[in-house]
């Protein structure tokens, strides 16, 4: 607007398009010569004085005049003053800046550029690492729901509805686990009775010499056929209370080449034929190692894998114990020469749903419910079980324990 007033006007006087744009766009003008005196003026306000000194330049040459927001332009006869009206600009006097600061202006940015980024990730840190925080235990949760265990104290705040609804799912598997473990220790103590009875009276029939020969012979195997029934009621329950955590471990330090030495003991004196032979190897160094363990579930696991190699290999076999002892576990390796097991037997294996199944026609486990006893067992002392079938035949498993 300057140019275009300062093009259209001249010491003197103002010219009518001059006159005519100032008034379209409310504005006032005026012309200062030399001698401070105004040579002309265009809708002065009133109160805008008509005579200035030096000073008075000096002030409103960035400022204001009466007030009013005006702007200059110096020509060569004079200054050329355009007055806005009042409150239209504000006008920012104090507009020298120290040169320091300008240079220091680029480093200044850059700083806080870098300063904005570190912000910025640090916060998205600290979100990431709190919801992280808080999905952690979910997920050990969901991991435990999968496995059909219930989950323990889940975190509020965000992720609140997640965590409660994890916590009604974990609720709902635990009432389904004490019911389902309920009603297989209800059963079984249901059926141990009638058992009792038929065990009883086909051992009287059996050990009866008036009895007929073909009728002690089939009370024998009524008597064999219920003792068998009896032990997988015990496995039956020991399974599910070590699936459910409800069988408590009395751990105490204990030596395992003696809960192995009881074991094979007891094999031996449960299956004495000698178409079974036992060898067994301990280390020295194994002989003195210690572990914390139950160490009537522990030999419960080891005499499993005993009667396991018995049970699949009825024509016979020779079974391998070996005990061996490093500076942090005890290897227990148990082998035999017998059958083995096939591909899809040595998967079911992995299987619990599969194995507890898996019977044949007189009730023998197909390497079943009995080395998922032991799995359960040595899983519950935080140790690791592990099995192995070669193709030319044989079955080894190695369990493995922490030293204490």
């Amino acid at each position: 607007m300057l140019h275009a007033i300062e093009a259209t006007t001249s010491a003197s006087e103002a010219s009518p398009e001059a006159r005519s744009e100032l008034r379209e766009n409310g504005l006032w003008a005026l012309f200062i010569k030399p001698d401070g005196d105004c040579s002309w003026s265009v809708d002065a306000p009133e109160g805008v004085p008509l005579h200035y000194t030096l000073q008075d330049v000096a002030r409103f040459s960035k400022g204001y005049i009466s007030d009013y927001p005006v702007f200059t332009r110096v020509t060569d006869a004079g200054l050329l003053v355009l007055g806005y009206p009042k409150d239209s600009y504000m006008k920012i006097t104090g507009n020298y800046i120290p040169m320091r600061a300008v240079q220091a202006l680029p480093s200044f940015l850059v700083v806080m550029a870098f300063l904005d980024v570190g912000c910025l990730f640090l916060a998205y840190w600290l979100s990431k690492r709190r919801t992280l925080s808080g999905l952690e235990p979910i997920e050990d949760a969901i991991e435990a729901l999968g496995t059909g265990k219930a989950a323990h104290s889940l975190p509020k705040g965000t992720l609140a509805n997640l965590s409660e609804s994890v916590t009604r799912a974990s609720d709902l598997i635990a009432k389904q686990n004490e019911a389902r473990a309920n009603w297989i220790a209800g059963i079984s103590h249901d059926i141990r009775t009638p058992l009792t009875l038929i065990m009883g009276n086909a051992e009287r029939i059996a050990s009866d010499p008036s009895a007929p020969s073909n009728a002690s012979g089939r009370a024998a195997l009524i008597s064999a056929q219920s003792a068998k029934i009896s032990n997988l009621i015990n496995d039956l329950n020991l399974v599910s209370q070590l699936e459910y955590d409800m069988q408590p471990l009395h751990k105490a330090k204990a030596k395992p080449s003696k809960i192995v030495r009881k074991a094979v003991a007891d094999a031996i004196n449960a299956c004495p034929e000698t178409r079974y032979s036992y060898e067994m190897e301990i280390e020295q160094e194994a002989e003195k190692a210690a572990v914390e363990c139950d160490e009537r579930l522990l030999g419960r696991a080891i005499g499993n894998i005993l009667q396991n190699s018995v049970t699949h290999n009825p024509q016979g076999c020779r079974i391998r114990i070996g005990l061996n002892a490093t500076d942090e576990h005890v290897l227990i390796t148990i082998e035999d020469d017998g059958a083995g097991a096939a591909g899809e037997g040595l998967l079911a294996l992995l299987k619990p749903q599969e194995c507890a199944s898996s019977t044949d026609e007189n009730l023998n486990l197909r390497h079943g419910l009995g080395l998922q006893i032991a799995s359960r067992v040595i899983r519950a002392h935080q140790g690791n079980l592990s099995f192995t079938a070669p193709v030319e035949g044989g079955f080894k498993t190695v369990v493995q324990l922490s030293r204490c």
